[in-house]
């Protein structure tokens, strides 16, 4: 059948059939599996200060929420570091199952718990550490089947965790009313669930190559499969050559081998990595901390999710908009962090400098509105710092984002301790954004100063 096609045009010419990602087939299935696991994990996250508002309260306040919040993305963040490692010893599935059994097993030990440590246990170390693992899984199975689909296909998978940041808050307070705490929680572990079904789709690409016709004198392609082959029969000659190690120090090295810690003698990239890190703090502990805030001022649950609702909607038009503007414009994705980051100190400040219903809506669209440039422009960011080693400085960013929540949100927590306030809690999330500020503001005149004279 091939030797058919080979006088097409009148020209002679020699076909080979080379496998390729299928950019679409199971490759459907595949990015349905990735939608839910962010739309699963983002969904529930979003909606946890609504979730656990009457919990905390009975507990003596909001700091044992941020030390949750601190442990969950702290463990998010080093397991997600470990599941990209575990990857190149292990399939997708197997790796993947592993989170989602941790996710769902964090989901029904949280519906016994009575105490905040406990929540720290099962919500934020056990549940946070499974959806840390099943990121790496998603994202490195859905760039293995996608290639000319890619952007299409991703921008779906930002659309379906959008989508339940907005309608789960609402969902939360509806279940809240009609079944009553612990009951939701069930409830909630059983749409967990689905994770398990996410995972299993994540098969292994070379399943699923396809033919392509290549022209084979002009043009070599290197199949995936033949790639994966390559690189499994390289990491077990490392196995086997590592045997006689101690088990400790097979992890100190798998680490050191992932870390590339040289990096840090960058002045410039150290000051990206900390003030993206710090940034990151502001924005992950106002997410869980401003419903708190809200029921603090009288605000009812369905007022409260409805303005949580408003900011998930104002940041999807804000992503919207800005992938719009950036396929006609070109924009410097650092300036515009920046500037995100310059009017988020003062949004931190105005949303607790008064409690009208009106204006706590409006601050809230604004952020929403500005949370874009944080999220979406990161990554941006930490490439344009560092462009030819995005993979290593995207893990030094994992690991030092993850350290610093574990350590800087449990801060915050002391700090309404000590005051009872949620004013120097959202102060504190100011002069975390102020950090990256004043950072990148010297960075910038030092380098500007001796760029002249190199």
């Amino acid at each position: 059948m091939d030797e058919a096609f080979a006088h097409v045009e009148g020209k002679e010419r020699k076909y080979s059939k080379e496998l390729v990602p299928p950019d679409g087939g199971w490759g459907y299935m595949v990015c349905l599996g990735v939608g839910f696991t962010f739309m699963l994990g983002f969904g529930s996250s979003s909606a946890f200060g609504i979730l656990f508002n009457n919990f905390f309260s009975e507990q003596g306040g909001a700091s044992g929420l941020t030390l949750v919040i601190g442990v969950h993305n702290g463990a998010l963040s080093i397991s997600g570091f470990l599941g990209g490692i575990a990857l190149k010893k292990y399939s997708f599935r197997q790796v993947g199952l592993v989170g989602a059994g941790l996710f769902v097993l964090g989901d029904v030990l949280t519906i016994f718990v009575s105490k905040t440590y406990q929540l720290v246990f099962t919500f934020g170390l056990i549940r946070g550490a499974g959806f840390g693992v099943m990121i790496p899984v998603s994202f490195t199975a859905f760039n293995c089947y996608f290639t000319q689909k890619r952007t299409a296909m991703m921008s779906a998978n930002q659309a379906m965790s959008s989508l339940a940041s907005i309608t789960f808050p609402m969902m939360v307070t509806f279940l809240l009313e009609e079944y009553g705490f612990r009951w939701t929680l069930a409830l909630i572990m059983a749409v967990d669930l689905h994770l398990v079904f996410a995972m299993l789709v994540m098969h292994p690409v070379e399943w699923h190559l396809v033919k392509s016709p290549i022209d084979s004198d002009t043009t070599t392609v290197a199949t995936v499969g033949n790639e994966a082959k390559v690189d499994s029969k390289e990491k077990l000659e490392k196995i086997k050559s590592s045997r006689h190690e101690s088990f400790h120090k097979n992890i100190i090295k798998t680490i050191c081998d992932n870390v590339e810690l040289d990096l840090l003698r960058d002045p410039r990239f150290v000051s990206t990595l900390v003030g993206l890190g710090f940034a990151f703090v502001s924005d992950v502990t106002y997410l869980a901390l401003e419903p708190m805030l809200l029921f603090s001022y009288g605000f009812t649950k369905i007022q409260v999710a409805t303005c949580v609702m408003v900011g998930a909607i104002a940041d999807l038009i804000a992503r919207f908009s800005l992938a719009i503007f950036t396929s006609f414009f070109t924009v410097d994705s650092r300036k515009l962090f920046f500037a995100g980051t310059c009017v988020t100190i003062f949004l931190r400040i105005a949303l607790v400098s008064s409690s009208d219903i009106y204006y706590v809506f409006a601050i809230t669209a604004v952020s929403g509105l500005v949370r874009c440039s944080v999220q979406v422009l990161f990554p941006l960011v930490l490439s344009a710092a560092v462009p030819d080693r995005f993979p290593a400085a995207l893990a030094l960013h994992i690991i030092f984002s993850g350290v610093l929540m574990l350590i800087a949100d449990p801060l915050i927590g002391v700090i309404f301790e000590l005051t009872n306030s949620y004013l120097y809690c959202f102060l504190a999330m100011s002069v975390c954004c102020l950090v990256c500020v004043v950072l990148w503001t010297v960075e910038y005149f030092v380098y500007r100063k001796k760029k002249p004279s190199s």
